[in-house]
């Protein structure tokens, strides 16, 4: 039989199944054992060699296998042992603790007791570590008496793991009751009775045990510190920070986390530089706190520091950078981090999936999403919704059809979510019949009852049909007060079919609710102009002016080289900007010569008409495309995310881009996709 190929962790060479292994070289290479193959080749030798009753081989078997998550194997073997020591019994319990599988853990105790095995000091605390992940009080409540019945009570460390099991479960009077009955207590003991204050929010009498506490180790002033972050009175926590004799690398990660939940990136930030050891919980705390605080770009820096540093990305990293990536539509870089998910086994799960569907999606590249979706073993209602809502954004209503009719074969259930999707994807394409029979179908069928963001949908799926009076009487009979996302939906209907008067009701009533929402101001002020009132524009813009609310500012983002450049209307700041702004006069010169016109109601009417031409040929996704053609393969489709809607006129021109320079260009605006080729789009002129 062919021999073990161990890793270079395996520190022995390993022996043929042929020859007699020493027990001193199975007990080395049981502690390195990483894989469930390792584990079952050794598992192989100690039959071979007749070495299945050394308790101490065959415990570091089952010690080995709780370690390397291969529970189901050892319980495989424990099945086969005739009457098992209590040592077997202990190694179970704990692997099963270890791992997760804290019912079993309970189950395994119960076999043990069933069959009249005593248990001993070491059962007790792990059990009821179970016992506290579980919050079955009342099964701990019987392991006290059992405890106490078995002379096991005066142990210290059964005393705090009793103190432990009951904070855990919400009852600190009965941990407290303990805890003053014990005539020598140690540093884990008051640890434990402070740790369990602070987490069932009994914050004052944390902070009075902790100052009456004879000794205190880095523990006990780890736990004040993660308490007062949890509060969110960083101040103090920080006091406590800098009181420390000596901090360790949960100090730090305490404190950071602290900072990072506040919403304090730039403290957050100054404390990581300071640190002298960092893990991968230091790097994915700090990366999460950009990400949360839409600072993605700072996000993607950080995570590129980390690769050359000597901490190792997990499964919480790529899900905290993955969003990253998706917002600012980094299409390679995110194939690259798809790409280390696989050659350093991430484990795929659904949480992954779903943020490496999200991306793909959002990055406008529908089928690498539907492949991860494809290829995903576990599929649940989470990552269904989220493949209907990237088709749905891309304009694939009957794909995301599909996927729905799937999920009831599968037996999953919808949600809310799942329902929204489905939604926006008969809106994207018009189909107001089908809309409305799931929106009918959510209350009917699933008994789900529809929220403003419904509501919403609706409202836009009817208004962009033109059934605008419908999408009116919908609003103002809904069972809540609407929600400006209704009206805004309403008021963008009206600016699609040009109806002023509407326009004019809704937006007041949105200014109303939002004054400082530039959007509402803006909105109708194209409305204005459309229909050739300029007066009204102009004097809604003075007003904007008047009342201090600012136009929020266009941007358009493009990954060139694993590189996000970002663009805003006029810009000026790129280092290629000359290159760029003779490349768009080329570009605007040939598609006049081609038939191009600038629709200027796009553009501001309170300037002359040269200005008007100029402001829209530097909108920022025309130098986001302008830099797109001079910096990357002609075969290379260009991909742009734009934070607003994309008006008129460059929909027009990016048609006529896709045509005369025979290039295909995703641009993803702040509702949907437009998939650009050969001088059509994607949406068919509906968005």
């Amino acid at each position: 039989m062919a021999c073990l190929s161990p890793p270079s962790t395996f520190p022995l060479q390993a022996h043929n199944l042929d020859s007699k292994p020493t027990e001193e070289w199975l007990l080395s290479s049981l502690k390195s054992a990483k894989t469930p193959m390792q584990i079952k080749t050794l598992h192989a030798h100690i039959i071979k060699t007749n070495l299945t009753q050394n308790d101490l081989i065959f415990g570091q078997l089952f010690l080995c296998c709780s370690i390397s998550n291969a529970m189901n194997y050892a319980t495989n073997i424990f099945s086969k042992i005739h009457k098992p020591k209590l040592f077997f019994y202990n190694a179970m319990i704990k692997g099963y603790s270890q791992n997760g599988h804290h019912d079993k853990a309970l189950q395994m105790y119960s076999l043990m007791r069933s069959r009249s095995v005593s248990c001993d000091s070491f059962t007790f605390p792990v059990v009821l570590r179970s016992v506290s992940s579980l919050n079955e009080i009342q099964t701990g409540k019987e392991l006290h008496g059992v405890v106490m019945k078995m002379g096991l009570y005066s142990k210290v460390i059964l005393q705090t793991a009793l103190i432990d099991m009951y904070c855990s479960c919400g009852s600190t009077d009965c941990a407290r009751f303990i805890f003053d009955r014990i005539p020598e207590r140690d540093v884990i003991c008051w640890n434990t009775m402070i740790a369990g204050y602070a987490k069932c929010g009994e914050f004052d009498k944390a902070r009075g045990l902790f100052d009456r506490s004879p000794s205190r180790n880095v523990s006990s002033w780890n736990t004040l510190v993660d308490m007062y972050c949890k509060t969110g009175d960083i101040e103090l926590a920080r006091q406590f920070f800098d009181e420390m004799p000596e901090k360790d690398i949960i100090t730090w990660n305490a404190m950071l986390s602290g900072y990072a939940k506040n919403g304090e990136c730039e403290s957050a930030r100054r404390l990581f530089d300071q640190m002298g050891k960092r893990n991968v919980v230091s790097w994915n705390v700090l990366i999460t706190c950009y990400v949360h605080k839409r600072r993605f770009l700072e996000a993607l820096d950080l995570f590129r520091m980390m690769q050359v540093s000597d901490v190792k990305p997990n499964e919480v990293t790529v899900v905290s950078v993955i969003p990253a990536c998706a917002h600012l539509g980094a299409l390679d870089l995110g194939k690259w981090i798809h790409g280390y998910i696989n050659r350093n086994h991430i484990k795929m799960d659904v949480y992954v999936n779903t943020s490496l569907i999200d991306m793909y999606g959002k990055c406008g590249s529908v089928e690498e999403a539907k492949g991860v979706f494809d290829n995903a073993k576990v599929k649940d209602t989470f990552l269904c919704n989220t493949m209907i809502e990237v088709l749905a954004m891309h304009g694939r209503a009957e794909a995301a059809f599909r996927i729905f009719i799937s999920m009831r074969r599968e037996g999953l259930k919808p949600n809310e979510v799942t329902f929204i999707g489905l939604l926006k994807a008969c809106s994207h394409v018009g189909m107001v019949d089908t809309g409305l029979k799931y929106f009918e179908m959510m209350r009917e069928e699933f008994g789900l009852t529809p929220k403003v963001e419904h509501f919403g949908c609706m409202v836009d799926l009817l208004g962009r049909a033109g059934h605008l009076q419908e999408a009116h009487e919908l609003i103002k009979n809904l069972p809540m007060e609407p929600h400006p996302i209704v009206w805004g939906s309403l008021l963008g209907a009206c600016k699609i079919h040009g109806n002023v008067e509407l326009a004019e009701e809704v937006a007041l009533r949105l200014v109303e609710l939002e004054p400082q929402s530039c959007g509402n101001y803006v909105l109708l002020s194209n409305i204005y102009s459309e229909a050739g009132r300029f007066d009204e524009a102009v004097q809604l813009r003075k007003m904007m002016k008047e009342k201090g609310v600012k136009k929020q500012p266009g941007c358009s983002s493009i990954e060139v080289n694993h590189v996000v450049n970002e663009f805003f209307a006029g810009d000026r700041a790129h280092p290629k900007c000359k290159e760029i702004y003779e490349q768009l006069d080329k570009m605007v010169k040939r598609l006049k010569a081609e038939g191009y016109q600038p629709c200027i109601s796009s553009a501001l009417h309170d300037v002359d008409m040269n200005e008007k031409q100029q402001t829209l040929v530097h909108h920022s996704e025309k130098l986001a495309v302008a830099f797109g053609l001079i910096s990357t393969d002609h075969r290379t489709p260009i991909r742009i995310v734009k934070n607003l809607r994309v008006c008129d006129d460059c929909h027009i021109f990016m048609k006529m881009v896709s045509k005369y320079y025979d290039r295909q260009m995703v641009i993803r605006d702040c509702s949907r996709f437009h998939h650009f080729s050969n001088g059509s789009c994607s949406c068919s002129d509906y968005w």
